[in-house]
């Protein structure tokens, strides 16, 4: 009589178990799939973004960049939001796509007087100013011009820029270079030179312009001190104020140190490898969310990867479409987790055998003793 009364019980406790374990597979298991993803993607941006995408790319979000892109005359950034739409198979509506389109029309006016005086002087905080700048270091005037105001300051003791002192100085040391073996291409043509040239330029004018980010600020500074030799860059400095362009250039030869100067070519590399795949903004937004070199060669693979549609990613992803970022361990907590409930739901796939045989054949028959 024992037996019978107790099996509804044993029943119903079963049924417990197994409510229990459903619940919470239903709650853990979605997570931990989630997580084994991100870990695999961890080592491809574009696989990384996509996961991470899903929650955050909505028609109400993207909508929202769109018009403030369109206010702020982005016209890149917002057609990026549409390719991204397009994408992620989600609706744009025709009067948004029209404000887009009419971005195409040249700015004027203003534009104009900054592109100029970011030409000139070099200092500017708007993309139109750093353009400017950058077309500037195209045509080799602001090396020297940047020499010679940050290297006095750094002659009379003042507070200097160490990133813009030290990016011209190497710009003016790879257009002198003879010795093109320095860099990581390997070449013999001065023109394989360009493309480092050309992405210290677009540092230079991201830097002035405020649109890196303060983590690749002190990193690349950090580079360029150590990178120089600083009685080589006074003589740098002097021929710079002298205007003796082959004593300035010759000096900054011998300031840099060649595993540095492979180190700072390759970042101008894939700066200019972003800037052609997204363009001069794309590669400037880049600059602004990338924390390292290591992070700015992720963003190349990313370009290379899924193209036009890397700027509105970076808008809505920032560094997490770069890198896992801090959660790893938090990942790997949930994959235990996981791990806990299988062995769980185990134990309760026993106990509900053993209850549903008992129920069919009774309770197992009891020994006698002798």
């Amino acid at each position: 009589m024992i037996v019978v009364r107790s099996a509804p019980l044993r029943f119903a406790a079963t049924g417990v178990l197994l409510a229990a374990v459903i619940a919470s597979g239903a709650m853990i298991l979605p997570k931990a799939a989630s997580s084994v993803g991100l870990l695999q993607a961890a080592d491809d941006p574009a696989r990384l973004s996509t996961l991470r995408l899903a929650s955050v790319a909505t028609e109400q979000r993207i909508a929202s960049e769109i018009d403030d892109a369109v206010s702020k005359g982005d016209g890149d950034l917002a057609r990026s939001f549409l390719d991204l739409a397009a994408a992620q198979g989600l609706t744009v509506d025709a009067d948004r796509r029209a404000r887009v389109a009419a971005l195409d029309v040249p700015p004027g006016g203003h534009a104009g007087a900054a592109f100029l005086n970011g030409a000139t002087t070099g200092a500017s905080d708007t993309w139109t100013g750093m353009a400017g700048a950058v077309s500037a270091d195209l045509l080799g005037i602001s090396d020297v011009r940047d020499i010679w105001q940050e290297g006095g300051k750094l002659i009379q003791g003042d507070p200097y820029d160490t990133v813009i002192l030290g990016l011209s100085t190497a710009g003016l040391a790879l257009t002198g270079l003879t010795a093109v073996s320095l860099l990581p291409s390997g070449g013999t043509s001065i023109a394989a030179k360009a493309p480092a040239t050309r992405g210290l330029s677009l540092l230079k004018g991201a830097r002035r312009a405020g649109l890196m980010s303060s983590e690749l600020v002190g990193k690349v500074g950090g580079m360029a001190v150590a990178a120089l030799d600083k009685a080589a860059l006074k003589e740098a400095v002097a021929g710079a104020r002298a205007f003796d362009l082959p004593a300035a250039r010759l000096a900054a030869q011998r300031v840099l140190r060649p595993g540095a100067v492979r180190t700072i070519s390759r970042i101008g590399q894939d700066v200019v490898a972003l800037e052609a795949r997204i363009g001069q903004r794309g590669a400037a937004q880049v600059l602004g969310v990338a924390r390292d070199a290591g992070e700015l060669g992720r963003a190349r693979r990313l370009a290379d990867a899924i193209g036009g549609r890397t700027r509105a990613t970076l808008k809505l992803l920032g560094t997490a479409a770069l890198v896992l970022g801090d959660i790893v361990m938090l990942l790997l907590q949930v994959i235990w987790l996981a791990a806990g409930w299988i062995i769980m739901a185990a134990l309760a796939a026993r106990r509900l055998g053993l209850t549903l045989g008992r129920m069919v054949w009774g309770p197992p028959p009891t020994r006698r003793s002798v």
